[in-house]
């Protein structure tokens, strides 16, 4: 009697497998080969909400998703930024600047910012369900609506598993203790915006789910220049 194959391990249970490792030090996605409490540069230039403020890496977030079969890793730096001439704790801002592979071996940069939050709504699930791959948002103010298509038209969510960092070694790697795991599904979403000049650029949202609490995260963001 012939053995059947064996299952090949989820990527959730391959970041379980890095951080039960006692004692050792974790490697992670590094693109950008920063530590925790470094000072990032954010330019004005990503909007003038940032002229004055000074960002330092308080997070990084490893994602592994699978496509195909394959891993697929990208990073977010979580951004804690601070007003430079109040230092008013209530005047800083959060920022992801997200590093993604692209298909000529570089890396592109996104700079994200939290939109909206909320608990688990099977409401708001159902909508991103939507088969039309479609996601819609108004200002309850002006009543203007932002439309988004899925990111190359794909309907269901990615399921990914992510490592949060807080805390890095010398040699950039996360000692234990300052890495934790979360298992999330997600949505990407992409639209074209004015940006002058007759010129459009894409904006982006990302609709994070976790998939322990239900949580919801909305973050849009544009290409980020440094």
């Amino acid at each position: 009697m012939s053995e059947a194959p064996a299952r090949g391990k989820t990527i959730w249970e391959m970041v379980k497998d890095r951080l039960s490792k006692n004692g050792s030090d974790v490697p992670f996605l590094n693109p950008l080969d920063l530590r925790i409490n470094t000072p990032v540069l954010v330019s004005k230039v990503n909007g003038p909400e940032f002229e004055g403020f000074t960002f330092s890496v308080k997070e990084i977030r490893e994602y592994v998703r699978q496509i195909g079969g394959k891993d697929f890793g990208f990073t977010d730096y979580v951004l804690d930024g601070t007003n430079a001439k109040t230092f008013n704790p209530e005047d800083s801002v959060t920022v992801r600047l997200r590093l993604v592979p692209n298909l000529a071996g570089a890396q592109d940069a996104l700079l994200l910012r939290i939109y909206d939050e909320l608990a688990f709504d099977p409401g708001f699930l159902e909508v991103l369900k939507d088969t039309t791959g479609i996601f819609e948002v108004r200002d309850n103010e002006s009543g203007t609506v932002e439309t988004y298509s899925r990111i190359n038209d794909l309907k269901d969510p990615y399921d990914a598993a992510v490592m949060v960092i807080t805390g890095t070694t010398e040699d950039g790697k996360a000692p234990p203790g300052k890495v934790t795991s979360e298992k999330l599904e997600y949505w990407d979403y992409w639209r074209e915006i004015e940006i002058g000049g007759g010129k459009t650029a894409k904006q982006y949202a990302f609709v994070e789910m976790n998939s322990d609490t239900g949580w919801f995260e909305i973050w849009r963001g544009t290409e980020f220049f440094p």
